[in-house]
C-alpha cells in the first residue's frame, strides 16, 4: 500500500466513511501496522483543530456514563493477545514465546534479557529508541502543514481537506466525488490579500488525492479562504474564479 493510499484510508477511518467491514479491519491494523497507526493519529491531531473552533454544544446528562457503559464492555487485549486470538480463529497453532517456528524451536536468546544484564541493555535500547523517536519527530514536525482546511459544500457538509505548507505546495484530499464533465477542470483558488484578488493554485481532471505546487505567495495564514471550482479546461481562462464553486472554506493552524 503506498503512502498515499495508506493517508486516504487513514483519513476514510477517523471520518466514519468506511462500512463496518473495512472498519474492522482498520481497528485491527491499528493494531499491528504502526505506519497505519501514525496516519490515523496524525490525521486526528489535524482535525481537532478545526474541533476546537467549533462553538461547544450541550450533551444530554447521561452521556457520559452510557460512553463509560460501553466501554466497560469492551474487551482489553494486548497486541500479542490478538494476534494469538486472530491465530487461533485461524486454526493456526500456537507455540511458546520464547520458541519459534512450526517446530517450536527454543529461541536462542530468549534469556538474555533476563536479570541485571537484562535491565541494562533495555535500558540502552529504550535511550536509543527514545533519541530515534526525537529525532523522528522533528523530521515530521518539519513536513508538518501551515494551516488545514475543511471546504464545505452550499450544505455544510465537507466535500474536500487541504493541507497548506510553507513551501507553496498544497495538499487535496477529496472527501467526495465531485462530477468533473468532458472538457472541465477542478481548479483550487485561495484568497490571501482582498486587494490581489483569488490567487489559482492548480488544477485537477478529477477528484482525487494531489499534491499541488501553486505559484509563490506569502506564508498560509489562519483564517485565509480556499476553495474549487469546476472551471473551463485547461484553467479559467480570466485569471479568477468565473465557474461554480463547490466548496470552500477558511484555515486553521494545526496544533503543534
Amino acid at each position: 500500500m503506498s503512502r498515499e493510499e495508506r493517508d486516504m484510508r487513514a483519513g476514510d477511518y477517523v471520518l466514519g466513511l468506511m462500512d463496518e467491514a473495512d472498519r474492522a479491519r482498520a481497528e485491527r491494523d491499528l493494531t499491528i501496522d504502526p505506519e497505519f497507526r501514525d496516519a490515523v493519529w496524525s490525521f486526528s491531531q489535524r482535525l481537532e483543530a478545526l474541533d476546537r473552533s467549533a462553538a461547544p454544544e450541550p450533551v444530554a446528562g447521561d452521556l457520559w456514563s452510557r460512553v463509560a457503559a460501553q466501554i466497560a464492555d469492551v474487551t482489553q487485549q494486548t497486541r500479542l493477545e490478538l494476534v494469538q486470538s486472530d491465530m487461533a480463529a485461524a486454526g493456526a497453532p500456537l507455540t511458546p514465546p520464547d520458541r519459534h517456528g512450526a517446530l517450536g524451536l527454543k529461541r536462542p536468546m530468549s534469556g538474555f534479557f533476563r536479570g541485571a544484564r537484562g535491565t541494562a541493555l533495555a535500558a540502552t535500547m529504550l535511550a536509543a529508541c527514545a533519541l530515534g523517536y526525537v529525532i523522528g519527530q522533528a523530521s515530521v514536525t518539519a513536513r508538518d502543514p501551515e494551516v488545514v482546511v475543511v471546504l464545505l459544500n452550499e450544505e455544510d457538509v465537507p466535500g474536500a481537506l487541504v493541507e497548506a505548507y510553507a513551501d507553496d505546495r498544497v495538499r487535496i484530499l477529496p472527501l467526495t466525488d465531485f462530477e468533473v464533465p468532458a472538457g472541465k477542470v477542478l481548479e483550487v483558488w485561495t484568497l490571501y490579500d482582498a486587494d490581489v484578488g483569488p490567487v489559482s493554485l492548480g488544477t485537477m481532471d478529477a477528484a482525487r488525492e494531489a499534491v499541488l505546487s501553486g505559484p509563490d505567495l506569502p506564508a498560509p495564514r489562519p483564517d485565509q479562504l480556499y476553495e474549487i471550482t469546476l472551471e473551463d479546461a485547461p484553467r479559467s481562462a480570466a485569471g479568477r474564479p468565473l465557474g461554480p464553486i463547490l466548496v470552500k472554506g477558511f484555515a486553521v493552524s494545526p496544533p503543534r
